[in-house]
């Protein structure tokens, strides 16, 4: 979760990365590649070369939808 973005766009961003294996040697073409946004180069330093994101999906179940509405009509009048 990038609390960051989070923040600014008031939804929750969530992101995975993976690290390249080590003495891995990129290829001159890299198809469907995408390197770590340069905002968070920031974050992983010298070794940002060393990173590159998947992609994301989630879901909720009816069990997950029960408990976010149980805790929405719990706790809703701390969001004002």
């Amino acid at each position: 979760v990038d609390p960051t973005r989070t923040i600014s766009a008031g939804k929750v961003n969530i992101g995975a990365f993976r690290t390249y294996p080590e003495g891995y040697k990129a290829e001159n073409e890299m198809i469907d590649y995408q390197p770590i946004p340069l905002n968070k180069t920031q974050d992983f330093g010298v070794h940002y070369k060393k990173y590159y994101s998947l992609e994301v999906s989630f879901f909720k179940s009816s069990l997950d939808k029960r408990l976010l509405e149980h805790l929405w009509n719990r706790y809703w009048v701390s969001t004002l």
